[in-house]
C-alpha cells in the first residue's frame, strides 16, 4: 500500500466483543459476508486504528508469504486466526507490520480486496498472491527498511518448487533471503514455515512432491542459520495438513486449514516467548458464505420461464439454485441441475398460477456456503 505507515490496521488490545479464538461468532461472519457483495472487493475498507500506547514495547511481526498467506475474498485468513490467538495469550504485546492489509479478489483476479469475513484485526502483512522467494529475495531488504520488524514469519517456497527450483536450490535461495533481511536488521528473529502439500482440484492427486523434501532440508539446515543476535526457528505449519480436506481448491486453506497453519506459527512463537501454544483445534469450521436474495423477472421471449439475478457472495466461484414449489406442498428445496459461475439463471418452463420459491447457495471451490433468503412468487403474476 503506497505511503502507508506501520500503524496496525485493527484493534490490538482485544478481540471484538464476544469473539472466541476458535470459531468466532458464525452469525457475525454470515452477516458480514451476506452484506459485503461486490463492493467489498472494489476497495471498501475500514480505517486504520491508531496504535494505543502500551508497555512493554510491542514486538513488531511481519508476515511474509504467497497466496496461502494473502488469501482471498470470503476468507477469515490464517493471519486472523493467529492474531486472535495472540490477542488472548499475549494481549498488547504484538503489532503486525507490512505494506499491505488486503486479501486477493479471487474472482476478479486482483488485489486490493477487503472482503474479509471479519476485518476487525491487525491486518498488516507482506504477502501477495503468486509471490515467491525468487521474486522477494532481491527486494526484501528495502521492504524491511521501510517497515521495520523484530520477528518475521515466512511462508513461501511452494511456487519456487512448483515452477523454478528444486528443494536444495530453494533452500539456498531461502538462506539468501534471510541474509538480505539481516542486511536491514541484523537482529531479526525468523520463523520459517513448512511448505504445504498441494492436490489437484479435479482428481485429488498430490502434485507437489518436492514439498516434503524441502521441509526435511529446512528442518535440518535452518536452525544452523541462527546467529547470536538473530535466531532462526522452524514452524510445523503443515502438521495435520491434507490438501484434499483442508484446501478449497487443493492449495488454499479452508477455515479448518487456516487453523492448522496458525497453530504451527503460534506454537513456534510460543517457543520464543511470544504468546502461548495454540491448543486444540475444532473438528470442523464451515465456510460462512451466504447466498444473496435473488430478484425474479419474467424471462424475455420465454413464456412461463423466469430469470433470477443475485448479488455476488465474496469469494464464491459458483452458485447452485434450489427450488421449492409451495403450491405442491413440497417440504424441502430441490437443487436444480448444473451450477452457475455468474449471477443470473433462467428456469425451465413453469406452470401458470403455481407459487414457487427459489434460493441461491454459494460455493467457493469445494466449500459449500449457506442458502440465502428465498424469493417467492406466483407464475404469471410477475410484471
Amino acid at each position: 500500500m503506497e505511503g502507508s505507515t506501520d500503524r496496525p490496521a485493527g484493534p490490538l488490545g482485544g478481540e471484538p466483543a464476544g469473539l472466541t479464538r476458535r470459531t468466532g461468532l458464525l452469525a457475525l461472519a454470515t452477516a458480514a459476508l451476506a452484506g459485503a457483495g461486490a463492493a467489498a472487493c472494489a476497495g471498501t475498507r475500514t480505517p486504520a486504528h491508531p496504535a494505543p500506547t502500551a508497555a512493554p514495547p510491542r514486538v513488531r511481526v511481519m508476515i511474509v508469504g504467497d497466496s496461502i498467506t494473502h488469501q482471498s475474498a470470503g476468507d477469515y485468513t490464517w493471519r486472523y486466526r493467529l492474531a486472535t490467538h495472540l490477542y488472548q495469550t499475549a494481549p498488547g504485546r504484538v503489532a503486525f507490520v507490512g505494506d499491505r492489509d488486503d486479501v486477493w479478489d479471487n474472482v476478479a483476479d486482483k488485489g486490493g480486496c477487503y472482503a474479509y469475513v471479519n476485518p476487525n484485526f491487525d491486518r498488516r502483512h507482506h504477502a501477495r498472491w503468486g509471490d515467491s522467494l525468487r521474486n522477494e529475495t532481491p527486494t526484501i531488504e528495502s521492504v524491511v527498511r521501510a517497515h521495520p520488524a523484530d520477528v518475521m514469519l515466512v511462508a513461501m517456497g511452494a511456487n519456487d518448487l512448483s515452477y523454478w527450483t528444486n528443494p536444495p536450490d530453494t533452500i539456498t535461495l531461502l538462506k539468501r533471503y534471510v541474509d538480505n533481511v539481516r542486511a536491514a536488521n541484523p537482529k531479526m528473529t525468523f520463523v520459517l514455515g513448512h511448505v504445504l502439500a498441494r492436490a489437484d482440484f479435479r482428481d485429488f492427486s498430490f502434485n507437489l512432491p518436492a514439498a516434503g523434501v524441502f521441509n526435511q532440508l529446512l528442518d535440518a539446515q535452518a536452525p544452523g542459520w541462527s546467529t547470536p543476535a538473530s535466531k532462526v526457528v522452524v514452524a510445523r505449519s503443515d502438521l495435520g495438513w491434507d490438501p484434499r480436506i483442508h484446501a478449497w481448491d487443493g492449495s488454499h486453506p479452508t477455515p479448518d486449514g487456516e487453523m492448522l497453519i496458525a497453530r504451527g506459527f503460534a506454537d513456534a512463537l510460543a517457543g520464543l516467548g511470544i504468546g502461548a501454544r495454540f491448543g486444540p483445534i475444532p473438528a470442523h469450521i464451515p465456510w460462512p458464505g451466504v447466498g444473496g436474495t435473488p430478484a425474479v423477472v419474467p424471462a424475455p421471449r420465454a413464456a412461463g420461464r423466469v430469470t433470477l439475478t443475485w448479488p455476488p457472495t465474496p469469494g464464491a466461484t459458483q452458485y447452485l439454485v434450489e427450488r421449492r414449489v409451495l403450491s405442491w406442498n413440497e417440504p424441502d428445496f430441490v437443487r436444480q441441475p448444473g451450477s452457475v459461475s455468474g449471477y443470473t439463471w433462467t428456469s425451465e418452463r413453469l406452470l401458470p398460477g403455481v407459487t414457487v420459491a427459489y434460493r441461491v447457495v454459494p460455493w467457493k471451490g469445494r466449500m459449500g456456503g449457506l442458502p440465502g433468503p428465498a424469493a417467492t412468487f406466483t407464475v404469471g403474476a410477475l410484471t
